[in-house]
């Protein structure tokens, strides 16, 4: 990450509304995978969700911050 998005996070990250901006993006919700009629639909739907948890959750790490991921950098 260069030094000025991490900056820029850093000063976001400041702001006294951010934690309002955190509980105000829901996580996506991943329903338990049954299969019952359409199995090869109701597959794609449980691989789609699951996709949109993971970016999800990948940019909630980006903003709050992931100590082991600022270590490698």
């Amino acid at each position: 990450m260069s030094k000025s998005l991490d900056e820029l996070l850093f000063t976001v990250r400041q702001h006294p509304a951010f934690q309002e901006l955190l509980e105000t993006v829901r996580v996506p919700p991943v329903h338990e995978f049954k299969p019952s009629g359409d199995a090869q639909a109701q597959y794609a739907d449980f691989i789609f969700r699951s996709g949109r948890r993971l970016q999800h959750e990948s940019w909630r790490q980006l903003l709050i911050g992931n100590p082991s991921q600022q270590e490698k950098s």
